[in-house]
């Protein structure tokens, strides 16, 4: 793996972002602000399903205004995140909060993956009865803990990744 993320940061247009005194700040910000959307979306929807907000609104309702947000985001955030990577992969391959981090994003997806094969495929049925199952809930308090912990680790990162 660290032969691989050589290669990849000796890349002329990785080289180029490391080196740009402009772009590698625009990408980390816009790969900041796709954690903003995508941790915006998925709590909305999450702190409805948990019953803390929103509790009028059906949650097929909140799910279809979050959940393109939530797309969005994270495809922002996947390919500026693969970008400002690239530029600097030895030192993040290196960088134990950096590996924190990757193995969160890899727990948030099996969350997600969870939340759309198991728990939400009765989501219908909750409108019906205005509650959400214990099972649905979990994922949800999971996933807002998660989405929180890998932003906490992607601070840690920017502190950690030139010591």
């Amino acid at each position: 793996m660290l032969t691989f993320c050589q290669w990849l940061q000796a890349l002329s247009w990785a080289r180029g972002i490391r080196e740009s005194l402009s772009l590698y700040p625009w990408l980390y910000t816009a790969h900041i602000f796709g954690f903003i959307i995508l941790v915006t979306a998925t709590s909305a929807l999450n702190l409805r399903m948990l019953g803390w907000g929103m509790r009028d609104q059906p949650l097929s309702r909140i799910s279809a205004l979050a959940l393109p947000w939530a797309k969005a985001g994270f495809a922002l955030q996947v390919t500026t995140g693969f970008l400002v990577f690239a530029s600097q992969a030895v030192s993040m391959y290196n960088n134990t909060a950096f590996r924190v981090k990757m193995l969160m994003v890899l727990l948030a997806g099996a969350n997600i993956l969870l939340f759309h094969t198991a728990a939400y495929r009765g989501a219908g049925k909750w409108n019906e009865r205005g509650a959400t199952p214990t099972g649905a809930k979990l994922i949800a308090a999971f996933s807002i803990l998660i989405w929180f912990g890998i932003v906490a680790m992607s601070r840690v990162i920017g502190f950690t990744a030139h010591s």
